[in-house]
């Protein structure tokens, strides 16, 4: 059901407002959707799966930019930090089959989704984690919008709410740890992506090592209110911007030549 309501142009129209309560009636709002050549688990009241779901892709401008500089640069890893269910894990892994991958989401419904999609489909290059990374260990609150009586799987860490903005958000607690405690990469080749909604400049301190150790490519969503934090802290430590996106705040640093 969930794929016959996914193609017809009304519905597409006028989601979430009609659509959405169409699928949440007969409960059949998640299920695997084939996006090229994978099987995504996804849930069409999302409005990040809506999307791939509906555009069979997902911030193309962003994707195909890093897919042409991955041709010509072999990378070693691919960190996708704040993965969501996956899109960016699962094309990469897709297109070079000697990419490792280690993806972290704190959101165990993101996480879940992830799990689902690699156990339907034969990748053995990925790895995910249920949690974040962060410049130090710690259980943090994490926020999630909820419209429609729906929880979107984007999360974020830092929210100042008052008494009338937190009924609309579901409040849970969510593991973080430094990115240089997992791993101490060193003369590698590393793609990094990091979308955590608010807690750039915490993520990209827990990873300073592995950041002055290896040659590093990294995509990184920055608000307007903390770009200069972020941006200043990149270009201090030896990156240059090359890339921002037309229609998201998201840009994309080097400290190698790109080839």
């Amino acid at each position: 059901m969930i794929q016959f309501f996914a193609k017809l142009p009304i519905l597409k129209r006028l989601i979430p407002s009609i659509g959405t309560k169409v699928l949440k009636l007969f409960k059949k709002n998640r299920g695997y959707f084939k996006i090229g050549e994978i099987n995504f688990y996804l849930d069409f009241l999302d409005p990040i799966d809506r999307q791939i779901i509906i555009h069979k892709k997902y911030e193309n401008d962003q994707v195909m930019f890093l897919e042409k500089l991955m041709k010509k640069n072999l990378f070693d890893y691919f960190l996708d930090v704040g993965s969501n269910s996956g899109y960016y894990s699962f094309y990469f892994a897709n297109k070079f089959k000697n990419l490792k991958i280690r993806a972290f989401e704190p959101n165990f419904d993101a996480f879940n989704k992830f799990k689902k999609t690699l156990n339907k489909n034969s990748f053995k290059n990925i790895e995910v984690f249920n949690f974040g990374l962060s410049d130090q260990e710690k259980k943090a609150k994490m926020y999630s919008l909820v419209t429609h009586d729906y929880t979107h799987s984007n999360s974020t860490i830092s929210k100042n709410l008052n008494d009338a903005d937190i009924k609309n958000y579901n409040i849970f607690e969510a593991l973080l740890k430094p990115g240089d405690n997992q791993f101490n990469f060193s003369k590698k080749k590393l793609l990094i992506k990091i979308d955590v909604e608010g807690h750039e400049i915490n993520t990209l301190k827990g990873l300073i090592k592995n950041l002055l150790q290896n040659k590093c490519l990294v995509l990184v969503e920055i608000s307007k209110e903390k770009f200069s934090e972020v941006n200043d802290f990149l270009i201090k430590n030896s990156f240059k911007q090359i890339f921002k996106s037309k229609y998201r705040s998201d840009y994309v640093y080097t400290n190698f030549q790109i080839l």
